[in-house]
């Protein structure tokens, strides 16, 4: 089980993994839950 300091960061840093995605994704990929799918899966894995 996760300590609620790990938790905070968790998800402060998935906000900010998220708003990076969405700054370079093409706004007609992220209109539906399949697109943003996708479109996050492309991008981490082109550059994991």
């Amino acid at each position: 089980m996760m300590t609620p300091e790990d938790e905070q960061a968790l998800v402060s840093h998935a906000r900010e993994i998220a708003k990076i995605l969405h700054r370079n994704a093409p706004a007609e990929a992220i209109e539906t839950l399949e697109g943003i799918e996708k479109t996050v899966r492309g991008q981490l894995l082109e550059h994991v």
